[in-house]
């Protein structure tokens, strides 16, 4: 199977050459293979979210490489990272960043808005997302009205609009009990199924490590386990 996703002894260091120096990830190297589920475990402050941002080209490395696919985008400039980002990644976030006053169709939408898509042509996008989701009874639905179990669906809706080649989620069972979070894992992994993206998932929490098909396992920045 092709590789989607590798990190090459990656470092990244903040304040470097103050008092304030912190080395977030230290000499990291992985890959994940396409249409797989991977799990970054560990406490609060190892790592996690750091990588995360390296391969969604939300930061770069301060030493290392990074590859999506052949492509070593750490060396990209910004303007064709921030297209890459646009195009080929979907987030999914701790806290969902909805807005309460719009419609979930409304929300969802909100990507497609940046682009030349008309804003009919984004609407009719977004409610196939979230009908894909199991949401179609919530569609003209104000954010404020929706479950948090549904607010999740919505999210991950959204962060399907562009169709993304990798998915990546930041502690998404943080804010949700033990029920919501395995619809939430199970929609996950229906989507990894039947669409074939890569999901890299951060999380400190047992039930979502050991549901990934792969989990790599950090301390104080470093890798500690693969699995």
């Amino acid at each position: 199977m092709a590789i989607a996703i590798r990190t090459e002894n990656v470092w990244k260091t903040y304040n470097q050459g103050t008092h304030r120096h912190v080395d977030a990830v230290r000499d990291i190297t992985i890959e994940i293979e396409e249409g797989t589920i991977a799990a970054l475990g560990g406490p609060s402050g190892s790592g996690k979210s750091t990588i995360l941002s390296l391969i969604g080209l939300l930061t770069r490395p301060s030493r290392g490489k990074v590859f999506l696919g052949t492509d070593e985008v750490s060396g990209f400039s910004e303007v064709f990272r921030t297209k890459m980002r646009r195009n080929s990644i979907g987030f999914i976030f701790q806290t969902q960043y909805l807005i309460p006053q719009l419609t979930a169709t409304e929300n969802v939408a909100l990507p497609l808005l940046c682009t030349d898509i008309s804003r009919s042509e984004a609407e009719r996008i977004a409610r196939g997302r979230l009908c894909s989701v199991d949401m179609e009874h919530r569609l003209d639905f104000r954010v404020a009205q929706l479950s948090g179990g549904e607010l999740q669906r919505v999210s991950i809706a959204r962060a399907l609009m562009n169709d993304p080649r990798i998915l990546i989620a930041d502690e998404p069972s943080a804010s949700i009990d033990e029920a919501l979070t395995k619809d939430l894992l199970n929609t996950l992994r229906a989507i990894v199924d039947n669409e074939g993206m890569t999901v890299v998932v951060a999380s400190h929490d047992p039930m979502v490590l050991e549901w990934a098909d792969i989990k790599h396992l950090l301390h104080d920045g470093k890798l500690v386990k693969d699995d």
